[in-house]
């Protein structure tokens, strides 16, 4: 008899799934998600950049302003230092790193998106990452009020330019403004030739229903207007959950799991590789992926996440459910 309940569970859970989808489908019609802010729900009107108030705007730490030169997180204390602890002890395979904000501030966003069937979240995270990017650019090229050439003044400490919102926020007034159109010379100087999403495992990508990776790297590959595959990178096993393992645990859970699509192996060879993914904690995901990248011939791997842990966070406070 048990066999036979769980035959009928089987068959029944693509319905539930249907009538969950509709039910989703309805409320989003009766009360479009565009109005409510996507951080704390509170009403908003359609022309707040990001589907953020301006309250979550303010109170978010945006990483434009102190980060790690390598990986891109948040830095706190306001010191010389460029890197964070992890970072400068050296080891990572990727080249460079970019988070738009710090992990404790957007968890309700990356919840929803990532489990909440809130896929709609995609645009307006690719509009930050990309904005992310072209600032990014910018301070690279074009240095102001006595900092360098990378953003620093004086004393080494990282910032944002003058005209920037609270907090380093993305400068909302220089997006490119249309999917597909190219950006500015700062975005074509950070060197992008393709552009692919962290994968998901492919079961565990059907049963989730989407990679929230691809959502948001594809549509941030046409604000770039940079090739895209979202096929090409591979998850060829699947790993142990991390919420609990140490980072050097992380790392042997994760080693080997990428690869890329068979009788494609040489389809990144000298290629500037950048890889997009929600959320960055020690970074033992991008850096299987890079392995696998540069051992298959690119010619240097970055990446571009929406959310990272502060330096010197717990490790496991990023996992959300403590899937990665």
């Amino acid at each position: 008899m048990s066999g036979l309940r769980e035959e009928a569970a089987g068959r029944s859970a693509p319905a539930a799934d249907f009538l969950k989808r509709a039910a989703r489908i309805a409320l989003d019609l009766l009360y479009p998600p565009s109005i409510y802010c996507m951080a704390c729900g509170n009403l908003i009107d359609a022309s707040r950049p990001y589907s953020l108030c301006d309250a979550c705007r303010e109170r978010f730490g945006w990483a434009n302003g102190d980060s790690c030169a390598k990986c891109g997180r948040p830095l706190h204390g306001g010191g010389p230092q460029t890197l964070c602890a992890d970072c400068a002890g050296g080891g990572h395979l990727f080249e460079k790193g970019f988070a738009c904000v710090e992990y404790a501030d957007c968890r309700a966003v990356l919840y929803g998106f990532k489990y909440g069937g809130r896929t709609y979240y995609g645009e307006h995270i690719a509009r930050v990452m990309h904005d992310r990017l072209l600032w990014e650019g910018r301070a690279q090229t074009e240095p102001a009020n006595g900092r360098d050439a990378n953003g620093r003044d004086a004393d080494g400490r990282a910032g944002g330019p003058a005209n920037a919102p609270a907090h380093g926020a993305p400068r909302t007034g220089e997006r490119s403004g249309r999917a597909g159109e190219p950006g500015t010379g700062g975005l074509r100087r950070l060197g992008v030739d393709l552009l692919l999403p962290v994968p998901m495992y492919a079961k565990k990508e059907r049963k989730r229903g989407y990679n929230q990776a691809d959502i948001a790297g594809r549509l941030l590959a046409r604000l770039l207007a940079v090739p895209y595959d979202g096929k090409l990178l591979e998850r060829i096993r699947d790993t142990h959950v991390m919420s609990n393992l140490s980072a050097e645990e992380r790392g042997a859970n994760v080693k080997g799991a990428f690869a890329l699509a068979r009788d494609r192996e040489d389809a990144v060879r000298g290629l500037r590789v950048m890889l997009a993914d929600d959320i960055y904690t020690t970074g033992s995901t991008l850096d299987a992926c890079a392995e696998a990248l540069l051992a298959a011939g690119a010619a240097s791997v970055r990446f571009i996440v929406f959310a990272a842990t502060g330096a010197g966070a717990d490790a496991g406070a990023g996992d959300l459910r403590g899937v990665m």
